[in-house]
């Protein structure tokens, strides 16, 4: 293993060419591959713990917390935060090979950070050894009548977002109240536990002062509310790294109209697809072990590794 390797730190800060700063860092020990993960609108990263473990056998784990949340931010509230998404994927991309060294990298990207992910590689790409996205939220622009539909819920969700409280006494009180959440059903309590933890901060030095939500729920609302990300639909046919789309289960999905809007992606693309059995949208945390041998595999097969 080189020096520049062995010495290169477990956490850095990027600073974004907005001056935004992204948390990035290494889960485990250097390997001769890596594979990037991230997470979905209002989470954090550390919340995907199991996740992460369970893809650290055969890769190095690098995960890193989108903009405005987790050890990320806080940060500005941008009334239309999709642009800056797509121009920071790749910034974080180039980062992560300058902090961690130059090898083989594959992705593995929950809704927010998959959306932005793929359409940012139609527009700005980077070698990508393979990308699996679980349910990335691209508007179905092609359907009329999906589209609309799709539009109407994530207005639906933005909406309910922008009453959401944001402080909390501790992140326990939140673990409850993802507990009454059918979005969160199927996960086990110390990963609830985790997410709660990842996506709140203390409001001051005082150990007992009030606990927040990095991300602030005005940025959450905005990034749900879509307006015209559909506009990178036609950039995804430029697409050349091996991408597989990854689908919760119709039966108890929470977002069901996210299953139709990614098989148009997979029918209009070509990109494979794959069904993580009884989980719904946040399917990572619901089923850690199985999402990550979906990736896996995938990435493998993409660099001829046989299993």
């Amino acid at each position: 293993m080189p020096d520049t390797e062995r010495n290169a730190p477990a956490k850095a800060i990027l600073t974004l060419s907005d001056g935004a700063r992204i948390a990035i860092r290494r889960w485990g020990a250097p390997k001769a591959k890596r594979m990037v993960i991230s997470h979905g609108n209002g989470l954090a990263i550390d919340g995907f713990r199991a996740f992460g473990e369970a893809l650290r056998g055969d890769y190095e784990v690098i995960a890193f917390d989108m903009r405005n949340h987790g050890d990320s931010g806080p940060g500005e509230v941008l009334t239309d935060p999709w642009p800056r998404f797509l121009q920071d994927i790749p910034e974080i991309f180039d980062g992560i090979q300058a902090v961690f060294g130059q090898k083989p990298t594959h992705g593995a990207f929950h809704s927010l950070s998959s959306a932005s992910t793929l359409m940012a590689q139609g527009q700005d790409p980077r070698p990508w050894q393979s990308l699996t996205l679980y349910e990335p939220p691209v508007p179905p622009a092609p359907d009329a009548d999906l589209l609309e539909r799709f539009t109407a819920m994530h207005l639906e969700l933005a909406q309910r977002t922008r009453s959401r409280r944001r402080v909390f006494e501790t992140p326990a009180r939140l673990t409850a109240s993802f507990r009454k959440s059918p979005s969160f059903g199927g996960i086990e309590d110390q990963a609830l536990g985790q997410m709660a933890q990842a996506v709140m901060h203390h409001t001051g030095a005082d150990p007992d002062s009030p606990w927040e939500l990095v991300c602030d729920p005005r940025m959450e609302a905005n990034t749900y509310d879509t307006r015209d990300v559909g506009k990178y639909w036609d950039g995804l046919a430029s697409v050349d790294c091996p991408v597989q789309v990854v689908m919760g289960s119709v039966l108890g999905h929470d977002l069901p109209l996210l299953i139709q809007s990614t098989t148009l992606l997979v029918r209009c693309f070509g990109f494979d697809a794959a069904t993580v059995e009884g989980g719904s949208h946040l399917m990572q945390l619901q089923r850690p072990m199985r999402s990550a041998e979906l990736a896996v595999a995938f990435a493998n097969k993409m660099t001829g590794v046989s299993a």
